[in-house]
């Protein structure tokens, strides 16, 4: 073997280290130091004191046996109260306080451990408690994405994808930094990507690792809260040309210099397009990526992969080895010797890496195979429309409920609801079946008028706690309104039961979408509420004087609204116009994206 200048020796070396790859590992979470109980730490070793009875028996007798175990057992008392404070420093470190808080936040662990086991291994439950209390969400944070709301996506995430604890860290990881990150659409986007793998023929799991580093790159680029959807559409879209494309990196597309360039090409703003739908978005997509195949089509060429498309089975029907058919005589009459040009100008334009001449071309034919980012937008567009209905029929109101057909057990008028409890549930046991709520009685006003039942409102009222402390903002001429619970019942019930009226619990301490609060699958969202928010509305105050009025400052002197707002609360308060038809917010004008560093930004 030849040696260099320093003696060292110059030939190749086993390498020991991680291999590369194009995604990190999954985040790691260290075990908290002390859980062997303290060992040798005490100054008298393991085998020392375990002869200390024997010891004691042989020199004193049976008393010097007892004695020899005393003085063994106290020994370890020292290394015990270490070992305590140990796994207590675990989540001082992380939360910061005192040792004795960290005993809180264990009790918490034991309790979440019990609560999972059908799901979660013991190990995998402490994983996950404590990986989650690591990326921050723990019970000082103040407002926020709760702890238990995180905990229950790694839940659903094992039940629902079969994923690992560390595969819902990592995602959990990026989503973090996402300031609007909504983990309703985290889970809505990993269930698409999974399926649509599936479908494919590709490894699921190697799927949502693809995702989860896109949704990186857009929360990087300025996505703000549509950086899952954005990425899912990138990732689904990736899907749909096979098992080919599994090595081609897509994530140039979520760079800010696409985004310009779709903007441009699509003659709408950079701030419209990065928070613009997944229907909208595909669509501009569509733009970039048909000018992109335009740029590289020779005479002749496009109506001769129409005819090919035709003749095989016609466009959607193509399966992957007849595309990669198409593609090879492709390549042969049109591009014979410069099929690498072929692949760097579509690789160029489109965002996409690691094409080479094949992958370039099947990317090409797929545009006329109904596959792309347009056409699965539409798919996209039309799931959710589909998911919309079935929940709207699900949820619209029940007509002719008399009295003696109320809700006394699990059913509406024969259809199962999930076990509903009466609604005055809710008011103190001295006063129950007499003294009702405000709220409930308005709702109860509206049934004896038309003997119909809101399966929505019903199902709301008896998840708030507080019914009289709740306020709703609420849409109505003159832009959003702060009402009682009881006057959105008697004039905006419609809005409640769309989903899109905000809670603001006052004892609660949080602002959610009525969708966010009982979750999108037991709400209407295609209720018509436009007659209720065109009319004006004189109780309550504008949103504008209630945020003044809750606004406080916090331990630095900042100023912060008191409560907090989910992603799409604040969505819903700053984008969504006065329509009240389902999807007008779609049509509003967006909001300016919130990072300083994309150049649309604006004070």
């Amino acid at each position: 073997m030849p040696y260099g200048p320093m003696g060292y020796p110059m030939g190749p070396t086993p390498y020991n280290g991680p291999m590369p790859g194009p995604y990190p590992g999954p985040v790691v979470v260290p075990s908290h130091p002390g859980g062997g109980g303290g060992g040798g730490s005490t100054g008298v070793g393991s085998w020392t004191r375990a002869m200390l009875p024997a010891v004691g028996r042989a020199a004193f007798g049976p008393w010097g046996a007892v004695g020899g175990a005393v003085v063994a057992a106290a020994t370890q008392i020292p290394a015990e109260i270490r070992s305590q404070r140990d796994k207590n420093a675990f989540y001082q470190s992380i939360e910061g306080g005192d040792n004795v808080s960290g005993f809180g936040e264990r009790f918490s662990e034991e309790v979440y451990r019990w609560s999972t086991p059908m799901v979660f291994s013991e190990e995998e439950a402490r994983k996950a408690f404590k990986g989650v209390t690591k990326l921050g969400y723990n019970s000082k944070a103040e407002g926020g994405t709760g702890r238990q709301e995180v905990l229950d996506f790694l839940y659903h995430g094992k039940t629902r994808r079969g994923q690992t604890v560390d595969e819902g860290l990592q995602q959990l990881q990026v989503n973090s930094k996402n300031a609007l990150g909504s983990l309703n659409d985290l889970n809505d986007a990993l269930n698409a990507v999974s399926d649509s793998a599936g479908e494919a023929g590709i490894n699921a799991q190697m799927a949502r690792a693809e995702f989860t580093q896109l949704m990186d790159k857009a929360v990087k680029s300025g996505y703000g809260s549509e950086a899952a959807s954005a990425a899912a559409l990138e990732q689904q879209t990736k899907n749909s040309y096979g098992r080919a494309f599994q090595d081609v990196d897509v994530s140039d597309r979520l760079a800010m210099s696409q985004a310009y360039m779709v903007a441009s090409l699509s003659g709408i703003s950079v701030s419209d397009y990065l928070t613009a739908g997944v229907t909208a978005r595909g669509q501009a997509e569509g733009v970039r990526d048909k000018a992109a195949r335009q740029s590289v089509m020779k005479p002749g060429m496009e109506e001769w992969i129409k005819d090919q498309v035709a003749k095989s089975g016609g466009a959607g029907n193509l399966s992957e080895p007849v595309v990669t058919q198409i593609v090879e005589e492709m390549l042969r009459r049109f591009y014979p010797n410069d099929a690498f040009a072929l692949s760097a100008v579509v690789g160029r334009l489109t965002g996409q890496r690691n094409l080479d001449p094949v992958t370039a071309g099947m990317w090409l034919v797929q545009q006329y195979n109904d596959k792309g980012a347009a056409a699965e937008s539409k798919e996209l567009s039309a799931a959710d429309k589909k998911r919309q209905k079935e929940a709207s029929k699900k949820n619209a109101v029940v007509e002719n409920i008399g009295d003696g057909l109320r809700v006394r057990g699990n059913t509406i008028a024969g259809r199962e609801k999930g076990g509903l409890r009466h609604l005055d549930e809710g008011t103190p046991w001295y006063h129950f079946g007499f003294s009702k709520t405000s709220a409930v009685h308005a709702y109860e006003d509206w049934h004896e008028k038309t003997e119909d039942e809101d399966p929505v409102v019903y199902n709301l009222l008896n998840k708030i706690k507080d019914d009289d402390g709740t306020k709703v903002a609420v849409s109505t001429k003159d832009g959003k309104r702060v009402v009682s619970l009881a006057d959105a019942i008697k004039r905006h019930r419609n809005e409640l039961a769309s989903g899109k009226a905000i809670i603001l619990e006052e004892k609660g301490g949080k602002g959610q979408s009525v969708a966010d609060l009982l979750g999108e699958e037991n709400v209407d969202p295609l209720r018509d509420f436009s007659k209720e928010a065109k009319a004006k509305e004189k109780a309550g105050e504008t949103y504008a004087s209630w945020e003044k009025d809750h606004t406080v400052k916090d331990k630095k002197g900042r100023e912060k609204l008191e409560i907090s707002l989910t992603a799409e609360a604040r969505r819903l308060l700053t984008v969504m116009d006065s329509t009240g038809v389902s999807g007008a917010s779609a049509t509003a004008t967006p909001p300016l994206s919130p990072y300083a560093e994309n150049p649309s930004y604006q004070e």
